[in-house]
């Protein structure tokens, strides 16, 4: 929790340095929150590490179909990333392109799962055919 403590601190501090810098160069400003929004996004990544390796193992315990573990760990990330191109989006005053960049999001997921939209007909097909 030291590593969580320090990354919001860190956070704080860039939304603070970017408040004041919004009077003098908006440009910096928005560097100053990419910055710390990938910095804290990197940190978000190490506390992700060991909830793959959970899921690996519950995996391999469950004898789970690898590609579709993949497409929701592949999903979620996809979410992650479009929700924080979409805040940074709206912060910067491109409230249009956030919303854009969450339809890509969605429509990347979509894409996602259209192996698990298959499997869900053949299996809804074959039940269909035994009755």
């Amino acid at each position: 929790m030291e590593l969580f403590m320090k990354a919001a601190g860190a956070a704080l501090i860039a939304s603070v340095l970017g408040l004041a810098l919004s009077k003098q160069s908006k440009d910096m400003q928005i560097l100053l929150v990419i910055a710390g929004c990938c910095m804290v996004a990197g940190i978000a990544a190490t506390f992700l590490r060991p909830v793959l390796e959970l899921l690996g193992q519950l995996q391999a315990m469950g004898n789970l179909n690898s590609e579709l573990t993949g497409i929701l760990i592949r999903a979620a990330g996809i979410g992650l990333v479009s929700e924080l191109a979409c805040m940074i989006c709206t912060d910067s005053g491109n409230a249009s392109l956030g919303k854009t960049v969450q339809l890509l999001g969605s429509a990347a997921v979509l894409y996602l799962a259209i192996p698990v939209f298959r499997g869900l007909i053949e299996l809804i097909q074959g039940i269909l055919e035994g009755v």
